[in-house]
């Protein structure tokens, strides 16, 4: 009985979802979307799906890259989205140098965290400034790259209201 009624509820929200985007075609460019399952629908055209390292970015069935968090797996798409190729490529490789980064400072902050030797733990905390300086510097140039995306996700919504408003908008009868 109850897989009957699982069956029959996938079929409807299928159904759902079928004529949703038979309605909506013309806007599924612009969504995002989270589907049951915690993936993301991006612009129609990508997915992200989530793992207990991070989110994966998918194109159709091809992987495009791996990320830590939804913010950047969501900036990529936008950046991929309007051809800033450079940005998406900026946006995976710093992402990947900081969850690196992130994961050696986290172990060596470990093993001092356990020596008993004081002099030693001191040694280690010292050689530790530099990688806590280029984690800072690696998470302020994400959110530089971040915002880039965001400005063209909101640039591109811009244009398109400017595209149904501009066909009367700037005329004077002179």
């Amino acid at each position: 009985m109850a897989t009957h009624t699982l069956r029959s509820k996938m079929i409807k929200e299928h159904q759902f979802e079928q004529l949703v985007r038979e309605e909506f075609k013309h806007l599924l460019p612009t969504i995002i979307w989270q589907s049951d399952d915690g993936c993301y629908q991006v612009f129609d055209h990508y997915t992200i799906v989530s793992n207990p390292q991070g989110y994966k970015v998918y194109i159709n069935d091809d992987e495009q890259g791996y990320f830590h968090s939804t913010r950047t797996a969501m900036s990529w798409c936008i950046a991929d989205k309007y051809k800033q190729y450079n940005l998406a490529r900026e946006l995976l490789t710093i992402d990947n140098i900081l969850a690196n980064v992130t994961n050696d400072l986290h172990v060596r902050v470990g093993v001092a965290n356990k020596c008993k030797n004081s002099q030693m733990r001191e040694n280690i905390e010292t050689k530790l400034e530099p990688k806590i300086l280029q984690k800072r510097t690696l998470e302020y140039q994400l959110n530089k790259c971040v915002n880039r995306a965001k400005y063209l996700q909101q640039k591109g919504f811009e244009n398109e209201t400017k595209r149904f408003g501009s066909a009367t908008a700037n005329k004077t009868n002179r």
